[in-house]
This record gives C-alpha cells, structure tokens and sequence, in this order.
C-alpha cells in the first residue's frame, strides 16, 4: 500500500507522503541497564509502548462518498488515532491532547473530500466531488493522509517525502498542539492540527527523544518501506535558533558520521533541523546527542528494545 501524506502551512495550506503537513510562522531493559539508564524506567517506557499499541483499530466509518456523505469514523477508531498521538507525545515528554468536536467534524468532512477525489490537496479547488467550504478550510489545517488515521499517526512521525520540513511530526510534537480534530473515511484521513491553544512551553524537543525510547519506533506498525534513520532524526524549538546549528553523535564514546540540515521553518516549531546517519543504522544502546546552537545543548537517547 502507498500512503501519501501533506501537511499543511502557515495559517492555512500547504503540502506531501501520500501524506500532507502545515507550517506556522525484557531485552530491552537489560541493554538499557548496561548503557546507565534505569532499567524502571526503560520498563515503563516498553510497557507503555506495548499497552498503547495493543489494540489499535481503524474502526468503521459510517460515511458514503457516493452520497457525499461524511458521515464518522467510529469511537474506538478516533480513540485508536488519538492514543497514538499522546503515545508519541508522552515519550517526548510532551502534554496529551484531546480532540474538539467541531475540528473532528471539519477534520471528517476533509477526509471525505481526500477519499472522494482520490487525491490529496490541502488548497482543494470547488468542482472536487464532494466539495465542502468546512472540509477545505480544514484541509488546509490539516496534516492530510492517503491511508486511514490510525496507521497514518505512525506514517507522520517517521515523515517519508518531507525532508525539508519533517512538518507532520514537528505538529504532533508542536508545543501549541491541541486540542486536534481527527476524520477518517476507510481510505483517507486529516488531522486538524492548527490554530492549537495548548502551551507546553519545551524549550526544544527532540525525536528520538531523551530517555528511553523503543526501538521499534524506529519503524513501527505498518511502516515499510522507510524508517526514522532514512527520513531523520529531528530537534525543533520555539525559543533557540537552530538555523545551521552542527550536531554531533556519539554511542561508546565513539561519533558517528551523520548529516546535519536546517528544515524550514513554521512547520510545528519556530525552528528545526534533521540529523541523519550516516552508514549505521539505530541499534539498542545509548546515543548521546550534542547540539552546537544559539544556546547549545546535549541530550542521551536510550533506545531500548520493547520487542
């Protein structure tokens, strides 16, 4: 299956993996004890990555594109997309955000126009089957998915096709998040996320985050033809100037070869940069991440194997 997401841009639209993003101006715990990390806390991280992921479900969508019928996506299938949001959120060490009502609807009626037109735009034009002005406005505040929205959460967090903008994750993890509107059809799905009120205040947050982290993340669920090492490793802040900040990598002592790049900016953060390896690829053990900036920075990321 190809997803194709986009995300969208600044106060209104803009774009893609089959998705779309918006911009705003007990192995694993033996490794992590090894590594210095406590082995409690790498339990809890491992339990809540298996627990959240346990039952996750698309759920039903109650809609018709025939009919232009937005209908919804049943409870336990928005419940599914929103308990992988905080997941992600809660490793970052970031707040949980809830749903709104009235983004869930204009987030529903996007959907409805993505899947309908078998396309994605977060600027869709008026002669689109089922053209709504509630789904367009939503489509350009919205991160916008080919697939359905719970497997599409994962697809935003690794970010395939956005190299510039790594724009979905920078959202999820955006200190503005929430509360969100989540719409789902069986094929295609939109995740209102802009114009949030929340104020998480991280002075910069990181994917892969400090602390414990699973491996499995890496490449979770679905995810098969890419992985967080091929589209990036990511820092995003709203108070610290990242522009062409240099970022070292080290695991043992020993640094490794990575890429570092400016990603643009008003996708979920003032600023951000992608860090990408270099001929190695993410094992379990602890990385240490040092961020030479405005205000400088480092940070150990223990990825612990939950499998």
């Amino acid at each position: 299956m190809r997803i194709l997401v986009f995300l969208p841009l600044a106060a209104c639209a803009a774009g893609s993996f089959v998705s779309d993003e918006l911009n705003d101006s007990e192995s694993g715990a033996d490794s992590a004890s090894d590594s210095g990390t406590d082995t409690a806390a790498v339990r809890d991280v491992c339990t809540r990555w298996t627990t959240d992921r346990a039952a996750l479900t698309e759920g039903s969508w109650s809609g018709s594109v025939n009919s232009c019928n937005a209908g919804d996506i049943s409870a336990d299938g928005r419940e599914s997309a929103l308990r992988l949001v905080n997941l992600y959120r809660w490793l970052a060490d970031l707040p949980p955000v809830t749903t709104s009502a009235t983004k869930n609807t204009a987030a529903q009626d996007c959907a409805l126009m993505m899947h309908a037109n078998d396309d994605l735009s977060h600027n869709p034009p008026t002669n689109w089957s089922c053209y709504t002005d509630s789904g367009a406005t939503a489509a350009g505040r919205s991160n916008i998915s080919s697939g359905p929205g719970t497997m599409s959460v994962d697809m935003y967090m690794i970010d395939p096709g956005n190299s510039s903008t790594l724009g979905h994750r920078r959202w999820i993890l955006s200190n503005s998040a929430g509360p969100i509107g989540l719409g789902s059809t069986s094929e295609s799905s939109c995740m209102h996320v802009l114009s949030g009120s929340g104020n998480a205040g991280a002075q910069w947050t990181a994917w892969p985050p400090p602390g414990g982290v699973p491996l499995e993340a890496f490449t979770p669920g679905t995810i098969f033809w890419s992985g967080l090492d091929e589209t990036g490793w990511s820092v995003q802040s709203d108070s610290i100037d990242l522009t062409n900040a240099s970022v070292t990598v080290t695991r043992d002592g020993q640094a490794l070869s990575v890429n570092t790049s400016t990603l643009q900016q008003g996708y979920g953060s003032a600023t951000a940069i992608a860090i990408r390896p270099q001929g190695w690829a993410t094992q379990a053990g602890r990385y240490t991440v040092s961020v030479d900036a405005a205000q400088s920075f480092s940070y150990d990321v223990d990825v612990v194997d939950c499998d």
